[in-house]
């Protein structure tokens, strides 16, 4: 079952956008919004993309191959690009079910997060 209606209305929701706002600024009817929010319809690659540039997300995580860029929050909230919002956004259903990670004991995964921060300090880039 695809993940997309659902994802699609929670960055809507998140971005504090009706389907008609979203429509608008898509210039696309609110019935093609609801249409894909039900999924009752697909939309065409074109406008998968269209859609996860107007959100400010990944088309990958519309189609659920990803998790929001942070994750969730030990206090269980979710951030996305830096914001703080709402808890209760499904993420649970991207997450591998075999993740080797939650086997590693805690010192280990301690250990990654170091490594991590420690190649972003290297090259850089800002941490997740």
């Amino acid at each position: 079952m695809s993940e997309l209606p659902a994802r699609l209305k929670a960055m809507r929701d998140l971005r504090g956008l009706t389907q008609r706002q979203l429509a608008k600024k898509m210039n696309v009817s609110p019935s093609t919004i609801a249409l894909y929010e039900t999924g009752d319809r697909n939309p065409d690659p074109q406008m998968l993309k269209r859609l996860a540039d107007c959100l400010d997300c990944s088309v990958d995580y519309l189609l659920g191959r990803t998790v929001l860029d942070g994750s969730r929050k030990l206090d269980g909230t979710y951030k996305l690009n830096g914001e703080k919002t709402n808890k209760g956004l499904e993420t649970e259903a991207a997450h591998r079910a075999d993740d080797p990670m939650s086997e590693l004991p805690d010192e280990a995964k301690k250990s990654l997060e170091e490594f991590k921060e420690f190649i972003f300090r290297k090259y850089g880039k800002g941490s997740g």
